[in-house]
């Protein structure tokens, strides 16, 4: 939120000290950075005082500085529509940011058509504090003039842009140094919003950066700012904070707010969201700066596949060096035998039995430890490795499979996750026919994985080798479920069998009554189409209540057990017997 002190306090005033040096040194640097904006900028009072008027909206009136009128009544067309049917205060009550033309009188007395952005800001005691009035020229027929305007609110969301944030920042982090606090910043990205852009029309696309900025806005408090920097990336500017962990947890409690699922254009969407953060003065005590190292964060953020908040640290910046040295190292970890799979139980919640499981690869690091997936994954396709990962689980599964056969151990189906770079060729199809064939294993013990967004990418292209793959008669099922854009004709035109719900529906369902009604949605929709589905990430009996209520059929998580290596995964199943993790026990 724009506040006086964002402008105001960095301009000259009629509270204005000579005697401050410092601060008058910092109000003439924004006085310098607004007088060189193409647009013109003016700040009132409640009572319609002027108390700032930039060089460009002085000239757009033919007035120098000792000329300019000192009341907007001076200035504005007393027919103007807005001025008539409203006072000032009672704008202030009813409104807080609106466009509007304005006819302005010019120092010759001749009036002049203008398109006008009005920002109108309270104090922190809920009260009229002043004005913010951005104007440009239009002409005769109405239309802006062109390459006159560098606007300082997005004319979509309402929200201050980047040219704002970059006179705004620098005198938030001086009040942060005198406050002796700490400042965050948070930087948003939808992810995947091109895909929805794409699929559901731009109307959409509008609708949903419009939704995802009201969320944002509503999300923080009075003191703090919110900006869209442009496409689908906003940032928060957090002030006037105690300690780190207060931005971590306002980071976590926005991440969950911006994340709850919507309707846009009959769809049922959920948004995925990637937050990069940087923090004043742990971080930098700069504000360019600042903002590199958050968006440093948010690309380290971005490799997750599902919302997640991640924080600036140094070791996030990698040097090319260093990142050939890590290509190598992934590049060699094949032939060193450094990848690993962990396999974690389904169970049924109609018997309670452990009917499948899903083959999590591990890259086992000799100097880093155990890597997850999410952290080499996205590399692996960046350098063209994965059809080479790909295969390896593959292999591995089926080894494993052989295995436990031969040592009567209950084999179940085994789930692996699928790369959408391995659905454009039709090597997977070979690969898996030759080892079927090979090993002589039945195919419905392989399962594949295939993410929504994978899907949505290409569809075409991915469509018929999933027919093959599946008339091999492997099983094929939806991972992560609703963290992209669902389509029922998707669903019902692909050769799918299962549908997973993803993990971070589920852990919120018990706070959002709209989760809930997504997940209720989901399963009623994948019943509908003849589709069990399974629930990731069940971690509570609250959450698992709540899924026998809906008659979900399956669920994975640590509520049944954590993703285990071979060895223990084994006793795990050796001890399991039905347990009380059945839905006839809360019926």
């Amino acid at each position: 939120m724009i506040k006086r002190a964002d402008i105001a306090d960095h301009l000259p005033g009629p509270e204005f000290s000579a005697s401050n040096l410092q601060r008058k040194n910092r109000r003439n640097r924004y006085k310098t950075i607004l007088d060189n904006l193409p647009v013109g900028v003016l700040q009132i009072n409640e009572d319609e005082q002027i108390l700032f008027a930039n060089s460009h909206f002085e000239e757009m009136l033919g007035y120098d500085g000792s000329q300019f009128p000192k009341t907007v009544k001076d200035l504005i067309n007393p027919n103007t529509y807005f001025h008539t049917q409203h006072t000032w205060k009672d704008m202030w009550y009813t409104q807080r940011q609106f466009q509007v033309e304005i006819k302005f009188r010019n120092k010759n007395g001749l009036y002049m058509q203008t398109e006008n952005i009005v920002k109108l800001i309270l104090d922190e005691n809920n009260k009229p504090d002043f004005a913010l009035i951005v104007s440009r020229l239009t002409d005769p027929e109405g239309k802006p003039f062109p390459d006159q305007h560098i606007s300082l609110f997005d004319p979509l969301t309402s929200l201050p842009t980047r040219n704002y944030l970059d006179s705004f920042l620098d005198g938030a982090i001086e009040r942060t140094r005198q406050s002796g606090k700490m400042l965050g910043i948070l930087i948003f990205n939808i992810n995947r919003f091109k895909i929805i852009n794409e699929s559901l029309g731009h109307d959409a696309g509008d609708a949903l950066l419009k939704l995802f900025s009201k969320r944002l806005i509503h999300g923080i408090d009075e003191r703090d700012t919110v900006v869209r920097l442009g496409g689908d990336e906003f940032v928060v500017i957090l002030e006037k904070i105690d300690k780190a962990s207060d931005i971590v947890t306002i980071a976590t409690r926005l991440l969950k707010m911006v994340s709850e699922p919507s309707q846009l254009s009959g769809h049922d969407i959920s948004i995925a969201v990637s937050i990069g953060g940087s923090i004043y003065p742990r971080d930098s005590t700069d504000a360019n700066t600042l903002l590199k190292y958050a968006g440093v964060a948010l690309t380290e953020a971005r490799k997750r596949r599902s919302s997640v908040a991640r924080f600036y640290n140094p070791d996030m910046i990698v040097t090319p060096k260093q990142r050939l040295m890590y290509e190598s190292e992934l590049r060699r970890a094949l032939d060193k035998n450094e990848f690993i799979l962990y396999y974690q139980p389904r169970l049924s919640l109609a018997t309670g039995k452990i009917v499948g499981l899903e083959a999590l690869i591990r890259w086992k690091h000799p100097s880093e430890g155990i890597i997850s997936a999410a952290n080499f994954i996205p590399t692996s396709e960046e350098i063209g490795m994965i059809d080479k990962i790909t295969e390896f689980t593959l292999r591995s599964v089926t080894r494993q499979l052989l295995d436990w056969q031969s040592r009567k151990v209950p084999v179940v189906p085994v789930a692996m996750n699928v790369s959408s770079k391995d659905l454009y060729t039709s090597d997977l199809t070979q690969s898996i026919l030759h080892i079927v064939t090979e090993m002589g294993l039945p195919p419905a013990l392989y399962e594949l994985e295939i993410t929504e967004s994978s899907l949505i990418e290409d569809m075409d292209k991915v469509k018929t080798n999933l027919m093959e793959i599946r008339d091999l008669g492997v099983t094929i099922s939806i991972d992560d479920f609703g963290t992209g854009y669902s389509s029922l004709r998707y669903l019902s035109s692909l050769p799918i069998d299962l549908l997973k719900i993803d993990g971070s529906f589920i852990s919120g369902l018990t706070e959002s009554d709209g989760i809930q009604s997504i997940i209720e949605s989901t399963i009623n929709l994948a019943h509908s189409l003849g589709m069990p589905v399974i629930a990731e990430g069940v971690a509570t009996h609250e959450q698992l209540a709540f899924l026998c209520a809906k008659d979900c059929d399956q669920i994975q998580g640590y509520l049944c057990s954590p993703p285990l290596p071979p060895d223990k995964l084994e006793i795990f199943l050796e001890k399991h017997q039905p347990s009380d993790l059945v839905c006839s026990n809360f019926k």
